[in-house]
């Protein structure tokens, strides 16, 4: 009988044994499956919630520092930037090995271009690229980098770095179009709206802001010649000393951004251009 009772509490106690080992794992691991249910339903803070309730629990988890990403990920989903770059940043800091290190980099990279912080999103991706890491994430670098500077217009480093990604022929012309994209001169511009008011906005493009201009400034400075030859001087001092010269000086300033302006979107369409063709690169199989 007492073997028999004993063999039960020993069954007994490996039954108890077993049930709340397997109670602990999925209590370790509930947060982390349901932060990545909420997370891929749009539910982002309280993905970030349960996340963070699992860091809490569980500080020195091997898994740290892929928590620690997905954080990144889901304010980076939100528009929260410097949330999500310091996530990435303790992810990257957590990682324990080069590949997870370089992908984690790469994924603080993308968010760095979209917050235009292009200088810092080079530099992460600079260490990519001293790592030695894989083909894949070496040329993921490569094109990211490449990226960066498109978005900057430094068409010769994009160049040069995308000579070690591929070769294309299409892209080749791109960039030779952009390096010899046509340029407006902003002293120019504000040179003629000096001498004639309006000519300047016509040279870089802006006929409407041109006309506008000569026929205000046209209108102003009649209305001031007519009050003084009237011998209306205190009208001709408003008219002119105030109302005219007002527009005048704003006249040349308008040029000079109308210039600027067309300077920006043409560079800005031969952007544009060698993005696109990178896409189709990508996309080819």
């Amino acid at each position: 009988m007492s073997k028999i009772l004993s063999c039960f509490f020993s069954l007994f106690l490996i039954a108890l044994l077993l049930f709340f080992g397997s109670f602990t794992v999925t209590a370790e691991a509930h947060p982390l499956s349901l932060g990545e249910h909420l997370f891929a339903h749009g539910n982002y803070d309280a993905a970030i919630t349960e996340y963070k309730r699992f860091l809490f629990f569980h500080p020195d988890d091997a898994r740290i520092a892929e928590v620690y990403r997905n954080i990144g990920l889901a304010y980076r989903a939100q528009g929260l930037w410097t949330e999500a770059i310091t996530a990435l940043r303790i992810a990257i800091h957590h990682a324990t090995d080069d590949e997870s290190k370089s992908e984690y980099q790469l994924t603080l990279a993308v968010t760095l271009i979209t917050t235009q912080d292009y200088d810092l999103a080079q530099l992460e991706l600079i260490k990519v690229t001293l790592r030695s890491p894989s083909a894949l994430l070496y040329r993921r670098a490569l094109f990211l980098r490449a990226v960066a500077y498109i978005y900057q217009f430094r068409w010769d480093e994009a160049r040069e770095v995308l000579e070690n990604w591929g070769t294309d022929e299409e892209l080749d012309k791109l960039f030779d179009a952009a390096i010899d994209t046509p340029q407006k001169s902003v002293r120019v511009a504000r040179i003629l709206s000096t001498i004639l008011p309006g000519t300047g906005q016509v040279y870089a493009g802006n006929w409407r802001g041109g006309v506008n201009a000569l026929l205000l400034n046209s209108a102003l400075g009649f209305l001031t010649v007519d009050a003084v030859l009237d011998r209306y001087y205190s009208d001709a001092l408003l008219w002119g000393g105030l109302v005219f010269w007002r527009y005048y000086r704003g006249n040349t300033f308008r040029a000079g951004e109308a210039a600027a302006q067309f300077n920006q979107q043409r560079t800005q369409q031969a952007a544009e251009a060698i993005l696109q063709r990178l896409q189709e690169i990508v996309n080819t199989p």
